[in-house]
């Protein structure tokens, strides 16, 4: 992810008359002239965007712009209200409300543009600024109910997946999707990682104890300190059985004319083979993968184990993600005492920012 997308065009600032009559071309002329990167020592321009990436971002804008379009609304005529409003109507699946992640991606991406355009003098302010300030300073734990207890809510969390595996199983006994996601949602109660560190994950990173626990070597994000965990018997079982059907699995890649061995831990949806004459007898039916798993994937995954969790405890939570979960790990941890520095250090964030708005919302005293 870029350091400062706008950069390029801080130092060229251009003419912005043509975002006013045609922003969507005039976004997509922007953006192949950003890089990913600080420019080079000998004065080269750092790596552009791959291809996929500006299609992304093609995307987010050209939504927003349409959604303008829509309320006869040019971008010089934008207010932080407009921005708001056009967040809430996201929908993500089944109707729902968009998810924070996707809300995120937008906000980010609509206030790099309007930066490039008050450099342009299109616009004397950026409407996305407020708009971004407020949704970083508002605190997750503010606009959800406090759960009852950590400990319970966690415990249901775990018992939930358990029994998601056994329906998972018995519904497709051949995949190893089920095996993966039990795998997957027992991370992060166990040891409260990020989604984007779960992502990361290795083989290497995991641990089987002799005494039945494991050790994970979160390898942290930008964000986030790696860090070395411990998870108990649930996590290692689940891990137990993961790993073994994973080292069976191979990954065709677009790009590759052959199958080759995937190196993340958690990989995207099983495909089968397309029984073509050259894979028959090469990969066996349902034993190919995707590796990485895509962020939104494994989001997915967790957010449903949580949204049982929460229906069987009666709780209603705005939130319902990974986050909520990694929350509550931190706060199982403030319950058992533990200083606020080594409950950071778990969570792999350099201030005691987030333990102190936890404790808050607890009414805990300082430790």
């Amino acid at each position: 992810m870029p350091r400062d997308p706008t950069r390029q065009s801080e130092q060229q600032p251009g003419d912005g008359r043509p975002w006013l009559t045609d922003p969507v071309d005039a976004h997509r002329r922007w953006r192949a002239t950003l890089s990913w990167q600080k420019s080079r020592e000998d004065g080269q321009d750092g790596k552009r965007y791959a291809e996929h990436s500006n299609l992304l971002y093609f995307s987010l804008w050209g939504k927003f712009c349409r959604w303008l379009a829509g309320h006869r609304l040019h971008l010089h005529q934008v207010r932080a209200e407009h921005i708001d409003a056009f967040l809430t109507s996201l929908r993500g699946r089944g109707d729902t409300p968009a998810s924070i992640r996707t809300i995120r991606t937008y906000l980010a991406e609509i206030h790099r543009v309007y930066a490039h355009l008050v450099v342009c003098g299109l616009v004397a302010q950026n409407p996305a600024a407020p708009v971004l300030d407020r949704r970083r300073q508002q605190s997750r734990f503010d606009s959800q109910p406090v759960l009852p207890s950590a400990a319970a809510f966690l415990d249901a969390y775990e018992r939930t997946a358990l029994t998601m595996l056994h329906e998972e199983m018995r519904a497709a006994p051949r995949s190893w999707a089920p095996a993966r996601n039990a795998a997957l949602r027992l991370v992060v109660s166990e040891c409260g990682l990020k989604l984007s560190e779960i992502c990361k994950l290795i083989p290497r990173n995991v641990t089987l104890q002799g005494d039945g626990s494991v050790v994970i070597n979160a390898p942290g994000h930008r964000q986030v300190a790696s860090r070395k965990l411990t998870g108990r018997e649930l996590l290692a079982g689940a891990l137990g059985h993961w790993l073994p059907i994973r080292e069976g699995l191979t990954v065709r890649h677009t790009r590759l004319a052959d199958p080759r061995t995937p190196k993340r831990l958690f990989l995207g949806a099983p495909t089968q083979s397309s029984g073509r004459a050259e894979d028959q007898g090469k990969v066996p039916a349902g034993k190919i993968g995707r590796s990485p798993i895509a962020p939104d994937l494994a989001e997915r995954v967790i957010k449903d184990c949580v949204l049982r969790t929460l229906e069987s405890i009666g709780i209603k939570a705005e939130f319902q993600g990974p986050q909520l979960v990694r929350n509550a790990y931190a706060a199982r941890l403030i319950a058992l005492g533990v200083p606020d520095t080594q409950v950071s250090r778990q969570l792999g964030m350099k201030s005691n920012f987030t333990v102190q708005a936890i404790k808050k919302i607890l009414n805990a005293k300082p430790a």
